[in-house]
This record gives structure tokens, sequence and C-alpha cells, in this order.
């Protein structure tokens, strides 16, 4: 049951991330940026592969090995596809950026996981504001935003004061 909510939720998901609209077929002016996985403390693991936001897909993918399922659709923020692939408890969105496929996203889906600093999905708001100890935030309503270098970590917590999402993504460039 757990599979079939988080199948249906990284589905509505990816159906948000696409809801744009093409620009009429303007060309846009592409500058080629550096990019390389500047993640510090906020990263994933799962068993004995560690891994975060800018890495090379090829090499962690590989590790994980074989996910419980995958899903593709036309991307709004790269190039190409946004390509998802579903593993017990989570889930890695891979981009191509600047040609290299690179993780630009990944999603605890369920409460069986937690992130290297102990939160999960059903915990306490303070349980894992505190467990994020030593790491700055922001708050906005019922979301805590926690950033490091290229890396955004989100916690998202419902009215019952328990985290409902938590999802590495890349961070805003505000630059």
């Amino acid at each position: 049951m757990k599979r079939i909510i988080a199948a249906i939720l990284a589905v509505m998901c990816a159906f948000a991330l696409c809801a744009c609209s093409d620009n009429g077929g303007d060309k846009k002016t592409e500058t080629k940026t550096e990019y390389k996985a500047d993640y510090g403390e906020l990263y994933y693991a799962s068993g004995d592969v560690k891994f975060g936001i800018f890495d090379e897909a090829d090499e962690v993918l590989s590790a994980l090995g074989e996910p419980v399922s995958t899903f593709e659709s036309n991307s709004c923020a790269y190039q190409g596809k946004d390509k998802f692939y579903y593993y017990d408890g989570f889930e890695v969105r891979v981009n191509d950026v600047d040609g290299t496929e690179r993780i630009t996203g990944i999603t605890l889906a369920d409460d069986t996981v937690s992130n290297p600093q102990g939160v999960k999905i059903g915990m306490k708001a303070d349980e894992a504001l505190a467990l994020m100890d030593g790491i700055e935030y922001t708050q906005s309503g019922d979301t805590y935003k926690f950033t490091v270098g290229s890396t955004l970590f989100r916690l998202q917590v419902g009215a019952d004061g328990t985290v409902k999402a938590a999802e590495y993504s890349v961070a805003a460039n505000d630059n």
C-alpha cells in the first residue's frame, strides 16, 4: 500500500513540475555554468551509498542497484526529461545538467527511511529540528528550508505538527 501511495504522490509531483507552458518557441541563450556537488552535511545515504545534489547520476544509480520502478516526463526546468528512480522509501530525480546526468532531487517517500541526521516522515517537527541542529534554516509558514552550498533540504509540517514531506533539491541561485 505504501508503494502505491508513494507512486501516486510521485506522479502528482511530476505533473506539478511540468505545469509550465511553451514560450511560443522563443530560444533562450544558454550560458554554460559549472555544476559541482556542494552539499556539505545535506546529503542522503542508502546503505553505504552517500550522495547528494549535483552528484553524477550514473555512479550513484549503479551503486544503488535496480530501482523498484522508474518514470520519465518532459522537464520544465532542464533540457530533456525529468527521470525518477523509485527505491524502497525514497526516490531520486535525475536531469541533464549541461550535458551530464546529475541528481537534482531526493525525496523521502515514507517513514521507513530517514536522512543521515535521523529525520523521517511522521516524526514531530520539534524533534526533526533538533536533529538538524547546527544547520541554519528559514521558516515560511509550515515549511522549513535548510541550505548548504547548492543544496536545499525542505521539511513540510502538517497541522498536527508532524513532518509530512522531506526533500532535497537544488538551492535557488539568488545571484
